[in-house]
């Protein structure tokens, strides 16, 4: 895509879609659901910083790494590098039963604060996201 600018917009509105889903699900009891959401959303978010900021191409899933990358545009995303290794741990232990031990499976073993707490650190993050975007910091 050759606007970059208009490629990070996208990937921030889907990001915040997606914590509204999470926030769904958080609701109905799927808190595996809800973390997996979570996860994703700060995904696309920051990936919406860098795309908005001119990277052609980020292939990269660690919220960590992403938090690291992000930090180049704005240092103020390092403090959340303690809160993205937790979501990070959901990127696979939310949806494989193979990721638990036997004989748990995702659905579950994650409770509500675990989802609640995914969601608030995705509120945090995705809102830095969106001030960098839209504040052009």
């Amino acid at each position: 895509m050759k606007n970059l600018k208009l490629r990070g917009e996208r990937w921030l509105r889907e990001a915040q879609n997606t914590l509204r889903q999470a926030e769904h699900n958080c609701v109905d009891g799927a808190y595996n659901v809800a973390c997996f959401l979570a996860e994703q959303a700060c995904q696309k978010a920051l990936k919406a910083v860098l795309y908005y900021r001119g990277t052609r191409y980020v292939t990269i899933h660690s919220l960590q790494e992403l938090i690291r990358l992000a930090g180049k545009v704005d240092n103020s995303f390092l403090r959340f590098l303690e809160a993205a290794g937790k979501l990070d741990q959901y990127y696979l232990s939310s949806r494989y039963p193979d990721a638990l031990a036997e004989p748990a499976i995702p659905s579950e073993v994650f409770v509500n604060e675990q989802a609640k707490e995914a969601i608030a650190i995705g509120k945090e993050i995705i809102g830095l996201c969106a001030t960098t975007i839209h504040g052009g910091a």
